[in-house]
């Protein structure tokens, strides 16, 4: 398996895929809840796919249009008041629970693949938390 086909599999599969992140993400780090508050989880959810859509996108084929979305994403999430040292808890987060999701058909390729299209999203969103992006 590599990082389209378990994009493909996330979008067919679309609920269990938030769901489960948000399980591993508030248990492992309970702090991160108060940035969650008064925000409608399904909504967010349907955010957290496109977002794996963009990343996974930028990855593939390294858009301009994903490019910018993301530094765009960086300067909405300071606007929203989350600490930027935040963002590695979300990548371990994420990473975990694409592997529980994928059980045994995760493997080092799309672990990989994963990490690095994960890594250059925290690049840009990092850049756009520094420097204000607008659409």
């Amino acid at each position: 398996m590599n990082i389209q086909e378990s994009m493909h599999r996330i979008l067919a599969d679309k609920d269990n895929v938030a769901t489960l992140f948000y399980s591993i993400f508030f248990e492992r780090y309970p702090e991160v809840k108060a940035y969650f508050e008064g925000v409608k989880l399904p909504h967010q959810a349907e955010l957290l796919r496109m977002a794996l859509m963009v990343m996974e996108q930028h990855y593939s084929h390294n858009y301009p249009a994903t490019d910018y979305y993301l530094k765009y994403l960086g300067t909405k999430h300071r606007a929203l008041g989350i600490p930027f040292d935040e963002y590695p808890k979300f990548g371990q987060a994420l990473v975990a629970t694409l592997e529980k999701f994928h059980g045994p058909d995760w493997n080092a390729q799309v672990a990989s693949q994963w990490q690095e299209a994960i890594d250059r999203t925290t690049r840009l969103l990092f850049e756009g938390y520094r420097t204000q992006y607008t659409v």
